[in-house]
């Protein structure tokens, strides 16, 4: 599996590219487990994109949940973290010559939402729990960049491409 994050910083009245940044991406060990678990039924769809401010390594795969601190003189992000994802949001290409599936992701980060310095991404099922309590964050993906200044008049979108190889994978 391979996979890939391509990131636009928009100004919203002028509509004007500020900021652009690509990423590879990394699967959590949440993240393989997520998509293990749909063997047996369990498990459960990406329901959102989210953002934080951890540039540390990616390399970390036992990392759970992005997180939101301050850096240095740069304060914690303000307003939400998480944009839900629709399913009309995902697109799916069959590429027999190269033998795999792609899915393409688009999620938006509207202008009131993770204002500050952004430096991490991932894609994220929300479960809920059985009985009652609190939804429960799975994290499937991260990725880290170059920090993107947000401001309050800015929209921040991710396009994520991720492959599935399929046939003889020897």
């Amino acid at each position: 599996m391979k996979a890939q994050v391509h990131m636009e910083l928009r100004d919203i009245a002028s509509g004007k590219l500020l900021e652009s940044r690509h990423a590879k991406n990394t699967v959590m060990q949440s993240g393989a487990m997520l998509v293990a678990e749909l063997f047996s039924g369990r498990g459960g769809r990406i329901t959102h994109m989210g953002v934080g401010t951890n540039d540390g390594t990616p390399d970390d795969i036992s990392i759970v949940e992005l997180r939101n601190e301050p850096v240095g003189e740069n304060p914690a992000l303000t307003g939400e973290l998480m944009a839900p994802i629709s399913t009309d949001n995902f697109q799916f290409e069959v590429n027999a010559v190269k033998r795999l599936v792609q899915v393409r992701v688009r999620a938006t980060l509207p202008s009131d939402a993770a204002v500050g310095m952004v430096r991490e991404a991932g894609l994220i099922s929300q479960q809920a729990p059985e009985g009652e309590g609190e939804p429960a964050n799975v994290l499937y993906n991260r990725v880290t960049f170059a920090p993107i200044d947000k401001k309050d008049d800015h929209e921040l979108t991710l396009f994520w491409e991720v492959e599935f190889p399929f046939g003889d994978l020897h």
